[in-house]
């Protein structure tokens, strides 16, 4: 499988112009023996998806579980680390929870993405509608409960966003990528408003969500799956990175009617994530016209015209920071300190 040419996709659907070159240079690697065994164990979980598969026969409650242990499994199996940490308003933690479950809306970078987000918070992903067919993948999507997207269909659109809003109206939180592609990171793309309908017509909040992955603190792009890469040549470069590590922080909710309409509410939690996760530029047009690895306002921050992927992690002090305990609902945070799982 490999990312799709813009020649190879519908018109009005995403297209990353970021690629090979977007990949942070020379990060730390592990010696071949390591690598060939992360790859061994992702292969041997794969080989363990129909086991998995047989929780949905004792009910959503159990498969649910089964599927985020599962998805911790493949963060772990690849040598990938995770944290997450709940940061929210003062006025926030006093609002009562709602009945309605929070629009989970992420940047995207990696397909680690697809396991972070559920590994860490009990949310259904949105998927493209031909995952289902696939084999392997497809039933790990069954197990998770995705809600399907035909992105080449644009009249099954306004179905797919009426199943969306009424799995939040049931209290299932669902988890988006907004940008519809995977990006480098340094750069990123526009979210798209279609999903934040959803929120608008079932009365949701959105609760952004910022993923960061960064080996020994610094930010990088080495974990991207980006351009024509290929899943195994993705699956290779992340078995060799040597402490990487992904950040899965949850931003302060976006109450509704904070927006007026879906694409004001995009924009809202675009903003929320790129402050936490600032990117060099948010590509508006269908293809930037200047490749990001060569490009200065795109790859590098014009500030110091350094490399956006090796500037220092920050942290923001202007909110209440605390790790939830993942096992819970994103509407109801616990207050700890962060929580670092995984080799």
């Amino acid at each position: 499988m490999t990312a799709p040419s813009p020649a190879a996709v519908a018109p009005w659907r995403p297209v990353s112009s970021c690629g090979r070159g977007c990949l942070h240079p020379g990060p730390p690697t592990v010696g071949r023996v390591r690598r060939t065994v992360r790859i061994a164990a992702f292969l041997l979980l794969l080989a363990h998806v129909p086991l998995v598969a047989l929780t949905r026969l004792a009910g959503h409650r159990v498969s649910d579980a089964a599927y985020r242990w599962y998805m911790r499994g493949i963060l772990r199996s690849v040598g990938v680390r995770w944290t997450v940490t709940v940061r929210e308003t003062i006025r926030e933690a006093h609002v009562p929870a709602s009945p309605v479950a929070p629009l989970v809306v992420s940047n995207h970078t990696s397909w680690l993405d697809v396991a972070a987000l559920p590994a860490a918070l009990p949310v259904r992903l949105v998927s493209r509608a031909d995952l289902r067919r696939w084999p392997v993948i497809g039933w790990i999507a069954a197990v998770g409960r995705s809600l399907y997207v035909d992105r080449d269909r644009l009249s099954t659109l306004p179905d797919s966003v009426a199943r969306i809003a009424a799995a939040l109206r049931r209290g299932d939180a669902v988890a988006v990528f907004a940008e519809g592609t995977t990006w480098c990171g340094a750069a990123g793309g526009r979210y798209r408003p279609a999903a934040f309908q959803a929120a608008l017509d079932a009365g949701a909040a959105v609760r952004p969500v910022a993923l960061r992955y960064h080996v020994a603190g610094t930010l990088t792009t080495t974990a991207s799956y980006v351009g024509s890469m290929t899943a195994a040549e993705s699956l290779r470069n992340t078995a060799a990175i040597r402490g990487l590590a992904v950040d899965v922080t949850v931003l302060p909710l976006i109450p509704p009617g904070a927006a007026p309409d879906r694409r004001s509410l995009a924009a809202l939690a675009q903003r929320a994530v790129d402050a936490h996760h600032p990117v060099a530029l948010r590509c508006s047009t269908r293809q930037c016209p200047v490749p990001h690895a060569g490009c200065t306002r795109c790859a590098r921050d014009p500030r110091g015209n350094e490399p956006v992927a090796n500037e220092p992690m920050a942290k923001d002090d202007d909110e209440q920071q605390h790790v939830r305990n993942p096992d819970r609902s994103p509407r109801h945070p616990d207050r700890h300190r962060s929580r670092t799982t995984g080799p």
